[in-house]
């Protein structure tokens, strides 16, 4: 569970770690380009800034290779000290592990950077645009910043499910009433340009369909994320929980030809001046 002042607006559990790591599988393919096409490759020393359960750590690990360096950094150090160690152990590129609230922290050990890259980090912080001011200063000159975030304005299904539409309205409004802007994805440019940064040398915007099966699986896990939030603002209750599901269900039972998208995920990068 969250800690009193943790402002991760879902669980910090095992169930929204699994989470994480297959919506780190969905995007691998997007990330990897992004990454590629931003000058990624072997030998250079990388910051990962939110990394979770390391899953574009060990992305990054294989595109700099033996010669190359991966930090990762987040809040949750026994997730991120384990995960560290585990890449390790695999061999090729060198990982270390930073525990720290990228906004209160103002140094990382090893800044500046070759690669600082944060997924879907700015959408869980009070200010993106002091955060991308960070995140810039611990890129190295002649360094690049890679962002990417979600517009979760194209979270839905076809044909209309009202059990999918209650989850992303609960979702929304847990957002909302921790500050947090369901289009930061979309606003990716603008926020680099408030950030003194400015205007991104690539960007990227990719979308994703998934299968009744997958589509049932992710809105349980997130509704279940932002659940103890929900109750707390009056949002949700244990009686509404198990009908929302019992109708994602019976859904997936009657089988159908479904249309479910998941939020598009926008990219960014930008190479700081040698």
């Amino acid at each position: 569970m969250n800690a009193p002042d943790d402002r991760y607006i879902l669980n910090r559990d095992s169930a929204e770690y699994q989470r994480l790591r297959s919506q780190s599988q969905l995007w691998e393919d997007v990330t990897r380009q992004l990454l590629q096409q931003a000058g990624v490759r072997p030998g250079l020393r990388c910051l990962d800034v939110g990394c979770g359960p390391g899953e574009v750590m060990r992305m990054l690990g294989e595109l700099v290779g033996p010669g190359g360096s991966v930090t990762g950094m987040d809040v949750d150090g026994p997730l991120g000290r384990k995960t560290a160690q585990q890449l390790g152990a695999d061999g090729g590129a060198e990982f270390h592990f930073h525990e720290a609230n990228v906004e209160q922290a103002e140094d990382v050990p090893g800044a500046p950077f070759d690669v600082t890259y944060a997924r879907l980090l700015l959408f869980h912080v009070g200010d993106p645009v002091a955060v991308l001011r960070k995140l810039w200063r611990w890129t190295r000159p002649g360094g690049v910043l890679v962002v990417q975030d979600y517009d979760l304005a194209t979270w839905e299904s076809w044909p209309p499910l009202p059990a999918v539409a209650e989850i992303r309205r609960v979702f929304t409004a847990v957002a909302e009433s921790a500050g947090r802007d369901i289009r930061t994805g979309f606003k990716l440019p603008w926020l680099l340009g408030q950030a003194g940064i400015g205007a991104p040398d690539g960007m990227d915007m990719a979308g994703r369909q998934v299968t009744l099966a997958e589509a049932v699986w992710q809105n349980k896990a997130v509704y279940d994320g932002v659940f103890p939030r929900a109750q707390q603002l009056g949002l949700a209750d244990p009686a509404e929980r198990q009908r929302l599901f019992d109708e994602l269900d019976s859904a997936a039972q009657a089988g159908g030809c479904y249309t479910f998208t998941m939020p598009l995920m926008f990219g960014a990068w930008k190479r700081r001046a040698a």
